[in-house]
Formats: structure tokens, C-alpha cells, sequence
């Protein structure tokens, strides 16, 4: 019977998020994200968590599920079990697309080494650095979030993909139209931002 229960809640919380319930996405994330980051965490290899943790990868695959369902992309979702394959799916293509881009024979075709490399131990120079404080992180989320929101939708997808690291002829590629487009979308962001 409880097996039942969370199945059945976890629906809920799925209706509750296509209606845009910020408290139904908090019980998925909280019910899902931890399970999702040591999921992740068994697909990483090494090397790969210098670029992006499995915290990333699923932070990106929740953020995508849920624009997703604003979008109303995602009507058929109704199960725990859809929303698993789902979330699993997105971050194993974050992970593909992530390898794909480190593997490029301009970042040095999956050879770069990490700072450990040049006799730096585990304990050196660049874990001195504290990690940043709630305030910092609080304010750095809403310049981000302002930041975005002064962009048309268009726009905004353009932005997120840059700030993600793709380039132009990659999200050319994306929107189905030329670099040149996108160039010209990349400079309309940065006289928005400059404003």
C-alpha cells in the first residue's frame, strides 16, 4: 500500500507541476534529485566531472523537465516511472553532448589534463578556494534570472545555449537556420544586457 501512496502522490505532484505548482516541483526535485545525481554519478567518468558534475547533469535535466512542461510539451507524463525515464534521458544526452564537446579536436580531442597534472595534489591551490556563500549565490541567481528575463523567448533559448557553451554554428544548427542569424541574435543580447 505504500508503494501505492508515493506512486500515487508522485502523480500528483506531476499534474501539480503542469499546472506550474511550485511546491509540487519542489516534492519531485526532492523526491528525484538526489536519486538522479548518483545515477548520474555511475555514468561519469574521471575526466568528465572537471567540465560537469552529475550535480549539473541533474540540475540541467530537472530545469529541461520543467520547461518542458510549461511548454506543454510533456502532456502524456502522468507516472514516476515516465518521469524517471525522462529525467534519465535528458541527462544521459546532456552527458553525450558534454563528451562530444570535451572530445573536439579543438579542446584538445579528450586529452587535456587537469591540474593535478602539473603536481598539484588533491589538496593544493585550487581547493583553497571557498565555496561561495548563500548571499553570493542568491544574488548571482537574480541578476542571471533579470538578466533573461529582458530577453524576448527567442532570445532567451540563444542565451542559455551560449552561457551553456555552444557555439554558433552548434545552435545554428539547433534553431535550423544560419551562424549568421545566430550572431546577429548573440550581438541583439549583448546590447540588451549592455542597457
Amino acid at each position: 500500500m505504500e508503494d501505492s501512496d508515493a506512486a500515487q502522490s508522485v502523480t500528483q505532484w506531476i499534474d501539480g507541476a503542469k499546472l506550474g505548482s511550485e511546491q509540487s516541483r519542489q516534492e519531485l526535485w526532492n523526491r528525484y534529485y538526489q536519486r538522479l545525481v548518483f545515477s548520474i554519478r555511475k555514468r561519469l567518468h574521471g575526466g568528465e566531472r572537471r567540465a560537469a558534475d552529475e550535480e549539473d547533469l541533474a540540475s540541467v535535466a530537472f530545469a529541461e523537465v520543467f520547461r518542458a512542461l510549461d511548454e506543454g510539451r510533456l502532456d502524456r507524463l502522468d507516472n514516476r516511472d515516465g518521469l524517471w525515464h525522462m529525467l534519465m534521458f535528458i541527462a544521459d544526452q546532456k552527458l553525450i553532448d558534454q563528451r562530444r564537446y570535451q572530445n573536439r579536436e579543438k579542446r584538445g580531442g579528450g586529452k587535456v589534463r587537469g591540474h593535478s597534472a602539473f603536481g598539484v595534489d588533491s589538496e593544493g591551490a585550487f581547493n583553497d578556494v571557498p565555496d561561495p556563500n548563500p548571499e553570493f549565490l542568491e544574488q548571482f541567481d537574480l541578476t542571471v534570472g533579470e538578466s533573461l528575463a529582458a530577453l524576448r523567448d527567442d532570445l532567451k533559448k540563444v542565451a542559455i545555449w551560449k552561457l551553456a557553451g555552444y557555439t554558433n554554428k552548434e545552435i545554428a544548427s539547433r534553431l535550423g537556420c544560419v551562424e549568421e542569424s545566430v550572431r546577429r541574435k548573440v550581438a541583439l543580447i549583448r546590447s540588451t544586457w549592455d542597457k
